[in-house]
């Protein structure tokens, strides 16, 4: 039913997506995307309400077979402040700035569920449709749960999807567990007493002592967690000195951390910290190490991953369905809204280079697969019988709790 539906909509959604990609905007600043979305959910007959945590929009439906079980679906309304270079006709207007990570896919996505389910409500449940702001500065989902978002729309489970490039097309991963690493910003300060290259003993070495930092954390990072985990630090930025032979009195580093385990998280904070004490012996400077909390390890539900799982296999086939998908490094906002609500965070297989890459594009063809899944999840998991739905043995027994 939802293919043959979907067929006749095609040029419309296509032409959703062509509208939001030319018109892309940063994170809180999403005022004409956060409009548009408004304008396509009325015209479907919903009542949306906006400005939730800032330039977040929602909007609520009710099955007519009763108001069930609430739902949660979840699209990222913002862009990212670089160039595309993929020679798209439908190309960003705006110098800058660029939808390369596929929000403006998901969020499409989320409007053709949104307005099949309108024209179909023959369902039992309630869903949420959740258009959330500032997903890149990992800013957004806090800020619509601090305005009440679970308050105002109370959910008893929550999803997200995100295009993967490396997946088979067309195919939905479904990760049990971490999704989604965490992510710090690390900030390092290195002081020192500066001096003329030629006679480095009369001062102190920062350009050296960052060096050997760098060197030493990456050389421990793997030795102060199970190596059955996963966690990363890369180091993007090093800013120290103006000329070629003076030895700078301070030299700045910045990083970032990604790990999809607490305690692997807990454990690389700590050791950075370590090195950066050790380097301050060592070379004899001061070092300022902070680590600062950006987003948590993005958990997702047993069964609410089950349910994913299950919701793809109706909707696409089984042969569509990759279970115990692999988690990946990068970082999801998304989390925040896992720790309040049981979810789970799925990929949608596609093809080309990965998100961030100026070359980057969303595949449009994969709108019709996330929708579908979406619809599927919100027939299946409304229904206050859940026990109607699949649901395998070994979950029933599952904890709703959160395990790493």
């Amino acid at each position: 039913m939802f293919d043959g539906w979907f067929a006749t909509q095609k040029p419309t959604v296509t032409a959703w997506f062509h509208e939001l990609h030319r018109h892309p905007e940063l994170g809180f600043q999403e005022q004409k995307t956060a409009a548009f979305v408004e304008t396509q959910l009325r015209s479907f007959g919903l009542t949306p309400e906006t400005g939730i945590g800032g330039t977040g929009v929602v909007a609520t439906l009710v099955g007519t077979r009763g108001p069930g079980r609430s739902i949660g679906l979840r699209a990222e309304l913002d862009a990212l402040p670089m160039q595309e270079e993929n020679g798209l006709s439908y190309a960003s207007r705006e110098t800058g700035k660029a939808h390369m990570c596929g929000h403006d896919g998901h969020c499409v996505t989320l409007l053709t569920a949104a307005q099949y389910l309108t024209t179909h409500p023959d369902f039992e449940g309630t869903v949420h449709f959740i258009f959330q702001p500032a997903e890149e500065l990992l800013e957004g989902a806090q800020a619509m749960i601090a305005d009440g978002l679970f308050e105002r729309f109370p959910c008893d489970e929550i999803y997200a999807l995100h295009n993967m490039p490396g997946l088979e097309k067309g195919a939905i991963g479904v990760p049990v567990g971490a999704a989604m690493a965490s992510a710090d910003a690390i900030n390092i300060t290195i002081h020192a007493k500066g001096t003329h290259g030629a006679a480095p003993h009369t001062g102190a070495d920062g350009v050296l002592a960052a060096a050997s930092f760098i060197t030493s954390v990456e050389q421990i990072a793997t030795r102060v967690f199970d190596a059955r985990q996963a966690g990363v630090i890369s180091f993007g930025a090093i800013h120290g000195g103006t000329v070629r032979n003076i030895l700078p009195a301070e030299v700045r580093i910045e990083g970032t951390l990604r790990t999809n385990n607490a305690n692997a998280r807990e454990n690389l904070i700590a050791a950075i910290d370590r090195v950066a004490r050790g380097t301050e012996t060592t070379h004899s400077v001061t070092i300022d190490a902070e680590v600062i909390p950006m987003a948590p390890v993005a958990i997702n539900d047993p069964i609410a991953s089950e349910a994913v799982a299950f919701a793809a296999e109706t909707a696409l086939g089984a042969d569509h369905v990759i279970r115990n998908a692999a988690p990946i490094m990068a970082s999801e906002d998304f989390a925040f809204m896992l720790e309040q609500v049981p979810g789970s965070f799925f990929f949608v297989g596609q093809d080309g280079p990965f998100p961030h890459h100026p070359a980057y594009i969303f595949d449009p063809d994969v709108i019709p697969t996330g929708a579908a899944v979406f619809v599927e999840l919100v027939k299946q998991r409304g229904t206050s019988n859940i026990h109607s739905t699949h649901c395998s043995a070994d979950n029933e027994n599952i904890s709703n709790g959160r395990t790493l």
